[in-house]
């Protein structure tokens, strides 16, 4: 390839990225112009919903993440490496193509005070949630299907799989595998996915307005109203609200490393103590109530929406606004990946382990600047900030591991830069390209906080439509809302999986 046009897609790889991650600056500072003055964090410290807004937070974050990983690690310790390990991981994307929103809405109407549940048993009462239990409930079993899919791809070393078949012909047991061998292979790579998580679990707001508590709120909610009030010294609540979520989030992930690292000091190797016995009962029934969960959940919202649709402009917004920004996003990442630069730049995960509200206040800014908010294009821009993240954590483990042999091989046949990547490497992808496409096409279906600020109440989709609803309304509306915004990413998935087995039977040769 000719040296200016490589440099004209080098510059077009930097300034793409640069132009959708351009509110992290503003965000920046959103957060550290009110953190000079005292007077707004006397006002802050000094609302009453304050306190209890932490420990809700709090409460609901710790049974979420810790919630989540205790289930992964239980489907882990039992299933795996078996037969009914990989049927579980071939039904992941049941799970994974459920929106938060959804599955929440599905829990909400199921029960809520008044919900199907004490209908049918009116001798039930609904017991007064005011530490976020339910809404960490929710989440853990919600994040335990993400967290298993990226245990999925990390346990497909075969290495790791023999180390395991040693260990337990020592005599040890399931449990004491997963402490000594398993657990210590995968954190390194496995913390990114629960900083992750544990980032969007604090600073969630639609799943929170869903499913509670009520007031006071999670801080995340609580910020959004004060960022939303016209009061400039409420807004500077809300940024230092974000700030706390920062600053909880970085105590939360150093509490972690911490209790980590000293259980690793005091037991680094078994101490010759065999425990062969290892419960079953309970990793089959994860195994088996997961990916079920989301089937259910489906059938539970399509029989309550007795056959009603949404209106078809907020469809189609959701529809084009996630096509659009997948296709988009997986451009933008090819591009990157093959004339970025060759070291992974850290700045890009910041949108995965950041709170995702100082981030959509930023692109709000951003908007207003620039007085283009209110259209199409700018909640599409917006969506890119988290869809081209997520993307590019599916593609950079297979575009690392295609061989480098076969490139040089290409090169000595005269092919150039541009050749080798459509026709060699692009290819060799193109399974990796398709679930990136499906986790894309699922980001922005779920994405609330850029479709609420940036479309300004003039571009409605199915997630801002179903989280209006969930304050009140008939319940056969809200479950239709819930049943597309579910429908949309499910059949979405589905075609990906179709393509991706059609391209494994045409290549069935190059095995």
């Amino acid at each position: 390839m000719a040296a200016p046009l490589r440099y004209a897609l080098t510059a077009l790889c930097w300034g793409l990225m640069l132009f959708i991650y351009l509110p992290l600056l503003p965000a920046a500072e959103l957060l550290l112009s009110p953190a000079i003055s005292v007077a707004h964090w006397r006002q802050l410290f000094n609302d009453p919903q304050l306190p209890q807004a932490i420990i809700s937070t709090l409460v609901s974050t710790l049974i979420g993440v810790g919630g989540a990983l205790l289930l992964a690690l239980l489907a882990i310790t039992t299933l795996w490496p078996s037969p009914r390990w990989q049927r579980l991981a071939s039904r992941l994307p049941w799970l994974l193509a459920l929106p938060h929103v959804a599955f929440a809405t599905c829990a909400l109407l199921l029960f809520a005070e008044g919900g199907e549940l004490y209908r049918l048993f009116p001798m039930l009462t609904a017991v007064q949630d005011r530490y976020g239990i339910g809404l960490g409930l929710v989440l853990a079993v919600k994040e335990s299907g993400f967290l298993l899919w990226v245990c999925w791809a990390l346990l497909g070393e075969r290495l790791l799989a023999e180390q395991v078949v040693v260990f337990k012909s020592l005599g040890y047991g399931r449990g004491q595998s997963l402490i000594y061998v398993i657990l210590p292979a995968l954190m390194p790579s496995l913390s990114v996915a629960l900083l992750a998580t544990t980032a969007w679990t604090l600073s969630v707001v639609d799943v929170a307005m869903i499913i509670g508590p009520g007031n006071p709120p999670t801080l995340s909610v609580l910020a959004w109203q004060w960022l939303n009030a016209g009061d400039t010294d409420e807004q500077a609540k809300g940024a230092l609200a974000c700030l706390l979520l920062l600053a909880m989030l970085f105590m939360l992930a150093a509490l972690a490393v911490g209790l980590w690292r000293t259980c690793r000091r005091r037991h680094p190797h078994p101490d010759g103590n065999r425990q062969p016995r290892f419960p079953q009962l309970p990793g089959r029934a994860i195994g088996l109530m997961l990916p079920l969960s989301g089937v259910l959940c489906t059938a539970f919202l399509a029989w309550l929406a007795h056959a009603s649709l949404p209106a078809m402009h907020t469809i189609n917004n959701s529809l084009w606004l996630a096509l659009l920004s997948s296709l988009i996003g997986s451009a933008v990442c090819l591009l990157w990946l093959e004339w970025g630069p060759s070291r992974h730049q850290r700045w890009l995960d910041l949108p995965l382990l950041l709170p995702a509200l100082p981030l959509a206040a930023g692109q709000y800014q951003l908007a207003l600047y620039g007085w283009f908010d209110g259209l199409l294009t700018t909640v599409l821009w917006g969506h890119l900030l988290w869809v081209v993240p997520w993307m590019l954590f599916v593609l950079r483990p297979a575009w690392r591991q295609i061989d480098p042999r076969q490139v040089l091989l290409a090169k000595t046949l005269g092919w150039r830069r541009g050749r080798i990547f459509l026709q060699l490497k692009c290819p060799l992808i193109i399974r990796p390209l398709l679930s990136a496409l499906a986790i894309g096409f699922s980001v922005s279906i779920a994405q609330y906080l850029p479709t609420q600020w940036l479309g300004g109440g003039r571009v409605p989709t199915l997630t801002t439509e179903a989280v209006a609803l969930s304050s009140g309304g008939a319940t056969a509306t809200l479950a239709a809302q819930a049943l597309w915004q579910l429908l949309l990413p499910m059949f979405f998935f589905l075609l990906t999986a179709l393509l991706a087995r059609q391209v494994s039977h045409f290549r069935r040769g190059l095995r």
